[in-house]
């Protein structure tokens, strides 16, 4: 489900560093797993330092918008080497809300928030730029204060992941500068039922239009280098700094020759085109619609995403029916799916592309496997069309045609993941961890998700570890090291279905064929 894609750089090694070390081509082999995945970084022998930089940011909340105190803590290298992978580790981002975003949440009956973040971060060295996004998931869920508490209602989230290696391709001070912050908040009450709404997706923008410094490499020659002192990270400037990239670059930036700048996973310009793979619904049954569903893994805004190819989507309304409660009457629904691609339950097969350690092709193929049957469940409230749906399927994750810069590595027909991708599901009842919940919110009429129109479903999913990986040698290690974890984003987009059992199919949504006309495009 999303693999991220690469810029291509103006040159890549040659042959004589194809297989320069067992170690360097297992690591890579090892980050094209899943491109949409950030690969933990491999330790650097410079002297290292710890960060920690205060930022401040204005989050949009649906009542307004709310100032937001950031730190965004990491242990880096205070120096580095053109070529040479340096290491960004132990990161933290601290999200305080204010007492009055605390008691926004407080007011939706929400006790208890856990929370994703994806921080865009700039990289500038002389004239070459990069983007790459740091993410973080908190461990567990932290209790949102009271109103009238000791603490007001201040909520301190701190989230933690992998984040990306950045290999400088040149000489100069290499500058790390924080942008634009996403928080999803998932909102549970005492009870432990969803709240509602039961998600909150806050984008915030830095205070006064632009971002903060981080820190600061100093990349030298080894050979003519004196290591300097770690420089000072600063916090985000007042009104009348210079935005932009120019802004942030270092004092002695040029535009001499040089290597570019790479980061693993790197940035993609853009999705390749993708075609809708044949989707024809049941004509037999009077409950059946077809759709196509298509999206990002790991959906960071500032291009680390890996994308999700159209696929087919074969579903059974299984039942409907109106529910009296305190609020108003609900359209309960009850729903069944399967993916089909080629009369297989999976999702159609991505490719990933992308350099690693700055000089190293690596290419994979991933498939997602259905194990058992999807269920969609929809709770409606019919008075202010507003509600949830729970998307549930256990989906093994499998690797195929590996090849590190050309070179084929034999993985073996079996490399997959131990059991389903999984998150968290809101009914503790159904909490088994042995598949992903996708969750679609319905804000209004037309405004959101609905199986019969289709949307947005979002999950943070953890991957297992793998099994069955290389033949003659074990690479299992390998690819849980790299790749199994926590605090995986995804954004999954269904298209309108169509109703292909019924007597007349509507045009509006079906060919001739009774496949479906609405085909979706991935949304960041």
């Amino acid at each position: 489900m999303r693999t991220p894609y690469h810029r291509a750089g103006r040159r890549v090694a040659t042959a004589r560093t194809r297989l320069r070390s067992r170690t360097a081509v297992r690591a890579a082999v090892a980050a094209a797993v899943l491109g949409a995945l950030l690969m933990p970084g491999a330790r650097a022998a410079d002297e290292e330092r710890r960060i920690a930089v205060d930022l401040a940011y204005t989050c949009a909340f649906p009542t307004g918008k709310r100032s937001v105190d950031v730190t965004v803590a990491a242990r880096l290298p205070a120096t580095g080497a053109p070529g040479r992978p340096l290491a960004v580790e132990d990161v933290t981002t601290e999200v305080t809300l204010s007492a009055e975003a605390g008691a926004e949440l407080a007011a939706l009956s929400a006790t208890e928030v856990t929370a994703t973040t994806r921080l865009a971060v700039a990289l500038a060295q002389r004239r070459h730029r990069a983007d790459v996004t740091w993410e973080g998931a908190t461990e567990g869920a932290v209790t949102v204060p009271a109103p009238g508490s000791e603490d007001g209602e201040r909520v301190r989230l701190t989230a933690a992941g992998p984040v990306p290696v950045v290999t400088p391709g040149d000489t100069g001070p290499l500058t790390f500068t924080a942008r634009a912050l996403a928080v999803d908040l998932a909102l549970r009450t005492a009870d432990g039922a969803p709240a509602e709404p039961p998600t909150l997706a806050l984008d915030c923008t830095p205070d006064f239009g632009r971002a903060g410094r981080l820190a600061s490499v100093d990349v030298r020659d080894r050979a003519t280098a004196a290591p300097p002192a770690p420089s000072a990270s600063t916090p985000v400037p007042g009104p009348g700094a210079p935005d932009g990239p120019q802004g942030d670059a270092a004092p002695d930036a040029d535009t001499g020759p040089g290597r570019e700048l790479r980061a693993e996973p790197p940035a993609a310009p853009g999705a390749p085109a993708d075609t809708a793979p044949p989707c024809v619904g049941d004509r037999t049954d009077p409950l059946a619609l077809v759709a196509y569903v298509t999206g990002y893994a790991n959906a960071a805004k500032q291009k680390a995403a890996g994308l999700n190819r159209l696929s087919c989507n074969k579903i059974v309304d299984k039942w409907k029916k109106i529910v009296p409660k305190p609020d108003g009457l609900h359209l309960v629904q009850h729903a069944t799916g399967e993916l089909d691609w080629q009369g297989k339950r999976m999702m159609k097969p991505s490719p990933a592309t992308f350099l690693t350690y700055g000089f190293m092709p690596t290419t994979a193929t991933m498939e997602l496997i259905q194990t058992k049957t999807m269920t969609i469940d929809s709770d409606i409230l019919l008075a202010k069309s507003t509600g949830v749906t729970y998307v549930r399927v256990p989906l093994v994750l499998r690797l195929t045609d590996v090849e590190v810069n050309g070179v084929p590595l034999d993985v073996g027909p079996d490399c997959r993941t131990v059991g389903s991708l999984y998150s968290k599901d809101p009914d503790p009842a159904q909490d088994t961890k042995d598949h992903v919940v996708l969750t679609g919110i319905l804000k209004g009429r037309g405004d959101g998700y609905q199986l019969i129109t289709g949307g947005v479903l979002t999950s943070t999913v953890t991957i297992p570890p793998f099994s069955g990986c290389g033949v003659g040698e074990d690479l299992d290690a390998v690819f849980t090291s790299a790749v199994s974890g926590p605090g995986n984003y995804i954004k999954q987009v269904q298209g309108a279905p169509c109703a292909s059992g019924v007597a007349r199919p509507d045009p509006k949504y079906c060919t001739p064929e009774l496949e479906p006309k609405d085909v979706p495009k991935p949304q960041r």
